[in-house]
């Protein structure tokens, strides 16, 4: 009982440490973003680039990137009309819809400028209720270990792979389907949206690594008119 005690406590610490570090990291960043608006080094943007870095393009995330920013804060330190691209892979699952994702969304719309694009990939909540219907979301869970060998469900039954799309160690705040986002992306100005492909975003821009995750994933380009 102890034991276990000791580890409750030892895991709260670390978390407790870990949110202190990201708040911190939050807080730097939130003070430049609200200096004054700036022109992009490039006219192409990739928010939450994590180690994904595209030359060419400005990569944008919390640490580690070309520009530090807090996409959790609903701000963006461009000028009205200055980016022609923007691309955003497995982010917007992570911030809530109402007072973190519109918000940042209106700013991708200020800074597009016309004709600009806005592509956006994020796990497919049909994709995923459909393959749990249909096979436990053994289809699902075969895709993610092919892509990366290292992963693994503990030993727990593919059933749980609904767990690690709807919870992913407490971070993913929402999932979407087609009509979800484009539903969320026309409050934000956007008419013109499309669903699109792994296989259309890597035409587009061939500098992209490849996630190889159209299984799983639900890519949208929005066009801002």
């Amino acid at each position: 009982m102890k034991s276990k005690l000791r580890k409750n406590l030892s895991t709260r610490g670390f978390e407790n440490l870990r949110a202190f570090y990201y708040d911190y990291k939050r807080y730097k960043t939130r003070v430049f973003q609200k200096k004054n608006l700036l022109q992009p080094a490039f006219e192409n943007i990739q928010l939450g680039a994590g180690v994904r870095s595209v030359e060419g393009w400005v990569n944008v995330d919390l640490s580690g990137g070309d520009i530090n920013l807090d996409l959790t804060f609903g701000k963006l330190p461009w000028k009205d009309s200055s980016v022609q691209n923007i691309v955003s892979q497995h982010v917007i699952e992570h911030l809530v819809i109402e007072d973190e994702l519109v918000p940042l969304l209106r700013e991708a719309y200020r800074i597009l400028k016309p004709t600009g694009e806005l592509w956006l990939a994020t796990p497919d909540l049909r994709k995923i209720c459909q393959s749990y219907l249909d096979n436990n979301c053994k289809v699902l869970y075969d895709d993610r270990v092919a892509r990366m060998p290292h992963w693994s469900l503990n030993g727990y039954p593919t059933q749980h792979m609904i767990n690690d799309f709807f919870h992913q160690q407490g971070e993913h705040k929402n999932l979407f389907d087609f009509e979800l986002l484009k539903w969320v992306l026309e409050k934000c100005g956007f008419r013109n949206i499309t669903r699109v492909s792994e296989t259309d975003l890597l035409k587009r821009f061939p500098g992209f690594p490849e996630r190889g995750d159209d299984i799983q994933a639900l890519y949208v380009l929005a066009i801002k008119d």
